[in-house]
């Protein structure tokens, strides 16, 4: 395949199809041209600070004709006529659909080559008479993919694995999750309320035993398993804050965490998931908590995980929430994000349509059991 010396790029919100040509090794060009409008300015800024790392050349050029099609391809034809025509090619996927066809038109009538990327099968589409496509081998990793967007990391999220007894607990958590409902939810309460009051012990109340015997199977285990701190009878207390919040849905995040490690190590997924993540917008103070999140097939993939009580006054409105949010933050990776939503509850009909409307993956109740088989179905898909 023929690699060309100047790649020209249109700046556009979504970055990946013009990042991902430029850092495969059988297109890496030594520059690229990013043509930029008046409101694209500020992602060009993004897109030039993961480019330039990599021993690229930068150089931008306004468009600032962008009413007029023949203004545009006079402007184009300017900022080109510079540069031998064979060495040079057009990604023609960024910019408006009338940016597109200006320029593609142009890099045609100066027998320039162009092409297009298609980000949902990292393939290279030739336009002209060049090979009719090329498969894209190189991964990027979360953190560029995310500064491409004009994302930061506010701080590192966990990416290391669940020590030998959290782990055994998990496993018999997601076992047990019907048998052990009512109890996984009396413990993330018992968590939440100790949170609440700032504090690592709190009272048990035997009519809470007596309404669920499991749950001092539950708790039993947890001391096993070093969350609790001696023998569970008239009090309940945590070892740390990081045991409290383990105990407070955690554990669901954690397993998540640790089956998408387990795909990572057979080649399924390119970086290291990350858990409990914080992205900002590079320059803002407000930022995006997010449970779980990594990167495959360069896609951005999103993950919530719902431990709450799903029902009942006061509660129903979780569930929903997350949802939107999973909907809202989905910008934080472009259009070919995916997000998925893992609940050990069963949502409600309305909550699952809500999903499905606003195409979020859902794993619910027993479906955990299988959550490995999910997830590389979900991120083959």
């Amino acid at each position: 395949m023929k690699k060309f010396k100047t790649h020209f790029c249109m700046v556009s919100d979504q970055a990946a199809p013009n990042l991902l040509p430029l850092l495969d090794s059988e297109m890496k060009p030594e520059k690229v041209v990013l043509l930029v409008t008046p409101q694209m300015r500020e992602r060009a800024r993004y897109l030039e600070q993961v480019i330039k790392p990599r021993g690229i050349k930068v150089e931008q050029q306004d468009l600032s004709i962008v009413d007029s099609f023949e203004g545009m391809q006079e402007q184009l034809m300017a900022i080109i006529e510079s540069e031998p025509a064979n060495e040079i090619a057009l990604n023609a996927t960024g910019g408006t659909k009338w940016m597109a066809i200006a320029a593609q038109e142009v890099f045609r009538m100066n027998g320039s080559s162009v092409f297009y990327v298609k980000v949902e099968d990292d393939k290279v589409l030739f336009l002209d008479d060049g090979p009719a496509s090329h498969d894209l081998s190189q991964r990027i990793d979360l953190k560029n993919y995310l500064l491409a967007y004009g994302y930061e990391f506010r701080a590192e999220g966990q990416v290391s694995g669940l020590q030998p007894q959290l782990r055994d607990l998990c496993q018999q958590l997601v076992l047990k999750v019907a048998e052990w409902q009512g109890a996984i939810g009396q413990l993330n309460l018992l968590a939440s309320v100790a949170e609440s009051r700032n504090t690592l012990s709190l009272p048990l109340e035997p009519t809470l035993r007596q309404r669920d015997p499991q749950l001092g199977v539950l708790l039993a285990e947890c001391a096993e398993a070093g969350l609790l701190r001696g023998r569970v009878t008239d009090q309940i207390q945590f070892v740390d804050e990081q045991s409290r919040s383990w105990a407070n849905g955690g554990w669901l995040e954690s397993y998540v965490h640790s089956k998408l490690n387990e795909l990572k190590g057979e080649g399924v997924i390119q970086d290291s998931p990350r858990l409990n993540q914080h992205i900002q917008r590079i320059g803002a103070t407000s930022h995006n908590e997010v449970d779980v999140c990594f990167m495959a097939r360069n896609r951005l993939h999103l993950i919530e995980c719902k431990t709450k009580r799903m029902a009942g006054k006061g509660t129903e409105d979780v569930t929903t929430d997350t949802v939107y949010k999973l909907d809202s933050i989905s910008d934080l990776g472009g259009l070919g994000t995916k997000s998925m939503l893992v609940s050990y509850r069963q949502l409600k009909a309305a909550d699952r349509q809500r999903a499905r409307d606003l195409r979020i993956q859902v794993i619910q109740g027993e479906q955990i059991q299988q959550l490995k088989t999910y997830l590389r179905d979900w991120i083959q898909q």
